[in-house]
């Protein structure tokens, strides 16, 4: 009977251990899951304007029904600035080569700032500018661009889809 209460008493004993183990396990998973938040670059917080160039891109055209990428580098760098920047509003205004802007919408997540900008014809560019200097202070970028218009004329254009890789030089105003 003792060695029954023994045993009794020594698995008791290991469930409970194992208790405090995996609650304490599923406690600290909870922790590091809250802290996964990220937290808000002050720096892309405090943007008022960015002056970007993009000196590589990548694109893709579909042949024979199957996509094509290629990536090359850009003989002249594509530039565009953008002003106005006010992520706590969500706005923003994109002026350059690729198309000028005025309703952008601009969303701040941790270390990332992305403006997105939907033309009235569908066209849809997305520029995210990253927390991480590339040199001299500028920022790293990525300028995304897809777009499908029809002409109207008869045989349809093919979707255009591009990306341009780059940084961002940081202004004052």
């Amino acid at each position: 009977m003792k060695r029954m209460r023994t045993s009794v008493v020594l698995r008791a004993v290991v469930v409970v251990a194992l208790s405090l183990v995996v609650g304490r396990s599923v406690l600290r998973g909870q922790r590091e899951r809250r802290n996964r938040i990220p937290v808000t670059s002050k720096v892309l917080e405090s943007l008022k304007s960015l002056k970007c160039s993009f000196t590589t891109s990548a694109s893709a055209t579909w042949e024979g029904g199957e996509p094509q990428a290629q990536a090359k580098k850009l003989p002249a760098s594509a530039a565009l600035r953008v002003l106005n920047i006010d992520p706590q509003e969500g706005t923003a205004e994109i002026d350059g080569g690729f198309r000028a802007a005025d309703n952008v919408t601009v969303k701040l997540v941790g270390g990332t700032l992305h403006f997105v900008d939907i033309g009235l014809n569908g066209t849809l560019g997305v520029l995210t500018v990253f927390a991480k200097e590339s040199h001299d202070g500028r920022l790293q970028a990525v300028y995304s661009r897809a777009s499908y218009v029809e002409s109207g004329f008869g045989a349809p254009e093919p979707p255009v889809m591009a990306q341009f890789y780059g940084d961002c030089e940081i202004g004052s105003r």
